[in-house]
């Protein structure tokens, strides 16, 4: 029976090859599309476009895993269905409930994987490829290990000197300049909530005007400040929320809760991480019962069309699902884990009535 189990499993994983080459290489094109629209600017060159991109494309492939699993355990059962041992092991007694238990222990296995890389791998990937882009494109220096951040826009200096959560600014230092060049102002601050594009929310803040004679600080609990980044710098200091490891989300939500900031969208991202792998089991799951319930021979591109169309669907709809629980701000816990739960209800039933 472990012999079974292991040539079960070797078929899902071998029909995951083409479909991690398929997909990876096509969504690796388009991502290195997007960077190559910059080279030029500064020192951003090809070979910079491509280590972005390489750096980026894991957390994109961790996304739409689901999906390839769908594909994947659809190549691989159907090219064992198209060879007649799918029938034959059904003949010797096994039940879809026992065909399908290989493809899940390699879906939990992936799970424990995929948690371990979005928690200790996938954000100091992203954070590399946001410091990179920063020093080459975006006219920042970056010292140390830590994000000893300096770049200028307008008229404005700004030292960061690490960012939290990946979108905490602490350790502040703002610059302001006259016409002369002269420095006028100085701003510190223990840290800055980024509300949005147009405005920073300043904590713990020191304002020193050096153009008046024996000026003292003024103290501010809470500053607003307009954004003293233009898009491209900001992108490069702040990580993208879908990008932040679980323990980072939680971190970051708390501190906004703390502050009496909207969390909501935050939320939503940390259920919609967590939702992960019951969709990828969901996934892989569904793929058995269409497998079982075709007797006849199916191209493969016709199984890989039906797991191509099912899983775009699925896609799209947490898409929009995302975007309503957003806008409405709807429960993030209901919204999230909804679309997963049913696919994977669908699929249990399904393999329940197969093995009648």
């Amino acid at each position: 029976m472990r012999r079974i189990d292991r040539y079960l499993a070797g078929e899902f994983l071998r029909g995951m090859l083409p479909v991690l080459l398929l997909l990876g290489g096509l969504l690796g094109f388009l991502a290195l599309a997007e960077e190559l629209e910059d080279v030029g600017k500064g020192q951003f060159t090809t070979v910079t476009a491509i280590r972005v991109m390489l750096l980026t494309l894991p957390r994109i492939l961790i996304d739409i895993l689901p999906i390839i699993a769908l594909l994947a355990a659809l190549i691989g059962l159907g090219r064992m269905a198209n060879h007649r041992e799918i029938v034959a092991l059904r003949a010797a007694g096994l039940s879809a409930w026992r065909i399908a238990a290989p493809l899940l222990l390699i879906a939990l296995a992936l799970v424990v994987a995929v948690f371990a890389a979005r928690t200790w791998v996938i954000p100091d990937w992203e954070r590399s490829a946001l410091q990179l882009r920063a020093t080459v494109l975006a006219e920042t220096r970056i010292e140390g290990e830590s994000t000893d951040y300096w770049t200028r826009s307008g008229e404005r200096i700004l030292r960061v000197g690490d960012v939290r959560y990946g979108r905490i600014p602490i350790d502040l230092e703002i610059y302001t300049l006259g016409p002369d060049r002269r420095v006028r102002s100085v701003i510190r601050a223990a840290r800055a909530d980024v509300i949005d594009d147009r405005r920073w929310l300043l904590h713990d803040v020191s304002l020193r005007e050096l153009d008046r004679v024996l000026s003292a600080p003024i103290r501010h609990d809470r500053l607003e400040l307009a954004n003293p980044l233009d898009s491209e710098r900001l992108a490069s200091l702040i990580q993208p929320a879908e990008s932040l490891a679980p323990r980072e989300l939680i971190g970051y939500i708390a501190s906004l809760e703390a502050n009496g900031l909207n969390s909501h969208r935050y939320r939503f991202l940390l259920w919609q991480a967590l939702s992960l792998p019951v969709a990828l089991l969901a996934m892989t799951l569904l793929a058995v019962p269409f497998v079982l319930g075709s007797p006849r021979t199916v191209p493969v591109a016709q199984r890989v069309a039906l797991g191509g169309g099912i899983g775009l669907l699925f896609y799209l709809l947490e898409q929009v699902i995302g975007h309503l629980a957003v806008l409405y701000r709807l429960d993030p816990l209901l919204l999230a884990m909804t679309p997963d739960a049913t696919i994977l209800l669908i699929a249990l039933w399904a393999i329940g009535r197969r093995s009648r």
